[in-house]
């Protein structure tokens, strides 16, 4: 951790689904340790656009980057340069944040933010809030230091010597 303030990034958003824990989360985080700097990455188009900032959180924005799901040669010619381009944009984030910790939500923002927190060294806290994990989250946890679940049976398995 940075010597002083810790900071931590929450991510995720697209539905009240992923943004309502992640602003209770923050809340949490805040009445905990009041000094802590919170802040979030989501997109410009999901309900964190508006919800972030009314709650008084900075929000950090990036292009969704959705995983093809049924493989066409278009959805696999774009995923690859947008996953680029959008976890490049994140480690700037992190960076400039000098992110502690990443906590995730899930959504179209969390993967890309998973993914580049692994690589940086960040430690990776998910949060899943369904009864079956979504994509993203399942990615995430390969790497997570620490998952939560509300439901048994998500079907998200942390890594060897996580919690």
């Amino acid at each position: 951790m940075n010597q002083g303030t810790p900071h931590i990034v929450l991510a995720g958003g697209g539905t009240a689904g992923h943004v309502n824990p992640l602003l209770a989360v923050a809340g949490a985080i805040r009445d905990i340790e009041p000094t802590a700097q919170v802040t979030v990455i989501g997109t410009a188009v999901g309900l964190e656009k508006d919800l972030v900032p009314e709650a008084g959180y900075e929000l950090d924005t990036i292009e969704k980057v959705p995983f093809p799901r049924r493989p066409n040669k278009a959805a696999l010619q774009r995923f690859p340069a947008k996953w680029k381009r959008e976890t490049a944009k994140v480690r700037s984030i992190l960076e400039t944040r000098h992110a502690d910790v990443v906590a995730g939500f899930g959504g179209y923002a969390s993967a890309p933010v998973y993914a580049t927190a692994h690589k940086m060294g960040i430690p990776i806290a998910i949060h899943e809030q369904n009864a079956r994990a979504g994509m993203a989250n399942k990615l995430g946890a390969r790497w997570a230091d620490f998952i939560g679940t509300v439901y048994e049976g998500t079907g998200l398995k942390p890594r060897a010597g996580a919690d």
